[in-house]
């Protein structure tokens, strides 16, 4: 399974050396986790980088006892707690699986060991990191400049299972709505 993963990411990101290889299956582990677990809590320190493999998981903060929900991964996508992983403070949100799933996890010493040693993994490692940011800033722009109804559209774009997937209400939130104006949005008239 290892191979597949990693091939999997080479895929997407760019060519990795056989050496490289070898190097990430010495230190990567692969996490077989169950629906509704936290991989990570708000207050922990998180040096982990989860890639899913299979499933899928969900970043969120918790404001008055309510979950805000902030970001999506399904297959091929990595997740952390962003915050905590580089600036090695406490996270300060919850990352929940939202159904089994399989991950491979790096520690961030062992990334940082690998882009040390091999161009084509810090390649690798820029370019997905690159890739993250702008998903996110892409999120910032949907909430500040468009409706309701095209967030809706956007993320069933990019996951158009995720109704199957997700809980309404952890859609809801991700974007920036209320479960009554998704449900009024899903059964419009006019359609999708």
């Amino acid at each position: 399974m290892m191979d597949e993963i990693i091939s999997s990411i080479a895929a997407q990101f760019g060519t990795l050396s056989s050496e490289a290889r070898n190097d990430i299956k010495k230190v990567g582990q692969i996490r077989e986790v169950d629906k509704g677990d936290i991989l990570v809590k708000e207050g922990e320190y998180s040096y982990e980088l989860y890639y899913v493999a299979k499933g899928g998981a969900r970043a969120y903060y918790l404001k008055d006892g309510k979950t805000i929900t902030d970001w999506f991964a399904f297959e091929n996508d990595f997740i952390s707690s962003i915050v905590s992983f580089f600036l090695a403070v406490p996270s300060q949100h919850y990352i929940e699986v939202l159904e089994d799933s399989t991950f491979m996890v790096l520690q961030l010493k062992d990334i940082e060991m690998l882009c040390d040693k091999y161009h084509d993994f810090e390649r690798l490692a820029r370019m997905s990191t690159t890739k993250t940011m702008l998903q996110l800033q892409q999120r910032i722009v949907s909430l500040q400049f468009k409706s309701s109804k095209e967030r809706y559209v956007s993320l069933l774009e990019k996951y158009p299972q995720i109704e199957l997937r997700a809980p309404l209400g952890d859609i809801a939130s991700y974007l920036g709505i209320t479960q009554e104006t998704l449900s009024r949005i899903r059964n419009s008239k006019n359609g999708i």
